[in-house]
């Protein structure tokens, strides 16, 4: 690179070292082997783990990262807990729900479903964000929650979505009943919920 920019000044020596898919977070593991990741453009401290050994950041989704430590893969989205997996091994790399790691010279292909991570946004009603961490690969019941959740705290995009997902055909019918009445003479939000529970 004939333009070399400086991103970050590290006092030790880096082991490991990745950037996420839109280049707005550095992670890296040093000597002491904590995993420190930040925000390349406000340069702040977004987090850190210990005992890290390796770690690759999620090629689709730009908040969620897999920490290889003694005998675990990490998995952390956002800044929820990390979710923990026994796996022997290095990560050197993480798409979608699959996570590559080597051991004893060997690749290995890790399929982890995303229920983990979903759960933990559904939790704090970040249904825009479970739903894109639900693209990663979830299973039908992971959907179905999902789903019911959106649609309980009136999120209609997200539930509408998840159901099509699921091919469930009276529920969306039920949501475009909903978005139809709501019109110009807006339904109140009790109502929406209450008719839900009893369509359930």
């Amino acid at each position: 690179n004939p333009f070399p920019m400086l991103i970050s000044k590290q006092p030790q020596c880096i082991r490991c070292i990745d950037i996420s898919m839109s280049r707005r977070k550095l992670a890296i593991i040093g000597e002491t082997q904590t995993c420190s990741v930040d925000d390349i453009k406000t340069k702040k401290l977004l987090f850190q783990e210990p005992n890290a050994t390796s770690l690759a950041w999620n090629t689709n989704n730009e908040d969620m990262v897999c920490i290889s430590s003694e005998g675990h893969l990490n998995i952390k989205a956002s800044n929820f807990p990390v979710h923990k997996r026994k796996m022997q091994g290095y990560v050197v790399g993480f798409s979608g729900s699959k996570i590559f790691c080597l051991h004893n010279m060997t690749m290995h292909t890790v399929d982890v479903p995303q229920s983990s991570p979903m759960g933990q946004y559904i939790e704090r009603k970040m249904f825009n964000e479970a739903y894109s961490v639900a693209c990663l690969g979830v299973t039908n019941n992971d959907w179905l929650n999902l789903a019911n959740k959106a649609l309980e705290n009136l999120n209609m995009d997200v539930a509408k979505k998840s159901f099509m997902r699921l091919r469930e055909l009276k529920y969306l019918e039920f949501i475009y009943g909903v978005e139809e009445r709501k019109g110009p003479k807006e339904t109140s939000n009790n109502l929406i919920l209450a008719d839900f529970l009893a369509f359930k």
